[in-house]
């Protein structure tokens, strides 16, 4: 990336912080939905089990998501992200994710991203692709499917892209084996970093209690002391032992876009969830608008400035 588009992104960032603090409520990421369908079905998702009883659209258009991502840039957002069900298996006749992806590019995004469970293609045009990983095989395939793990790998070992990290999820079935995954991590070259996130219900059984979750939270902290991977920033781990966040979540500043077109801001789980949050990025966006220099520059190069 140019040094001049470079500069041009970070001082947009700034612009936003100066006038966040005057109380200005612009969006600076928005996460789309693009679908509800998915190949897998995990164990701590309740998104398969619920597909029937929620309202069609189950899948959004492609001119419909051009339309929404063009007002989410108009309303300020210059982060994107796709998610599902699993994105990469979106497609809208002959078009896939793929050309949402370019879309975003040419509307003017500083960053598009993905979320993915890695069983199917990635798409290397994106600046950031984030996989699930819950642990070593036979814990991720547990959760996932059978045979998920083994696949992730094998595709991944095809990838050559400077920006895709690891999500793991800890729950009852994978908190002792956080070290683990972090190892995983950090042995395989196309993997750049693990992500450490707590599950937010539903399910309520695989929702970790607050002695677990302080245990995870400090061994996650002796492994990043340690120089494993981990891309939370140190400030936000301490914060995700505060269960409720409503207070603290900066909802204004991220903005989810469903299939219908309705938009939820924070995150779709808003609402009574929000009282047992596990989600890390929350923890992240509101201490960036606090103006947490080390959370700020832990998180810039990777979410917040294009690597192409």
């Amino acid at each position: 990336m140019g040094i001049t588009r470079s500069f041009g992104q970070t001082a947009y960032y700034g612009i936003w912080f100066l006038r966040s603090l005057l109380g200005s409520k612009r969006p600076l990421a928005t996460t789309m939905i693009i679908t509800y369908q998915c190949n897998l079905k995990c164990q701590h998702c309740h998104i398969a089990e619920n597909l029937p009883n929620i309202p069609q659209p189950h899948k959004m258009p492609y001119e419909v998501a051009l339309e929404e991502m063009k007002a989410s840039y108009d309303r300020g957002a210059r982060v994107l992200f796709f998610e599902g069900g699993e994105p990469t298996h979106w497609n809208d006749g002959e078009r896939t994710l793929l050309d949402l992806i370019k879309a975003g590019r040419d509307i003017g995004f500083f960053v598009t991203g993905y979320t993915t469970n890695g069983t199917n293609v990635f798409y290397l045009e994106s600046d950031v692709i984030s996989v699930s990983l819950d642990g070593p095989r036979e814990a991720h395939d547990s959760i996932r499917c059978q045979g998920v793990f083994d696949k992730l790998m094998e595709n991944l070992s095809k990838v050559d892209h400077p920006n895709v990290f690891a999500n793991m999820v800890v729950m009852p079935d994978n908190k002792h084996l956080v070290r683990d995954t972090a190892q995983i991590v950090k042995d395989n070259p196309r993997i750049n970093g693990l992500m450490i996130n707590f599950l937010t219900p539903p399910p309520d059984a695989k929702v970790l209690g607050p002695d677990d979750k302080r245990k995870v939270v400090e061994e996650v902290v002796a492994l990043k002391k340690e120089g494993y991977p981990i891309l939370n920033s140190k400030k936000a781990l301490k914060e995700l032992l505060m269960e409720d966040y409503s207070k603290k979540c900066p909802f204004w500043a991220s903005e989810f876009v469903l299939p219908d077109r309705s938009k939820l801001y924070g995150c779709p789980m808003r609402g009574e969830s929000c009282k047992r949050c596990g989600f890390n990025a929350v923890r992240e966006y509101s201490l960036i608008t606090r103006g947490s220099i080390s959370t700020i520059l832990s998180m810039a190069g990777r979410f917040g400035l294009s690597t192409k």
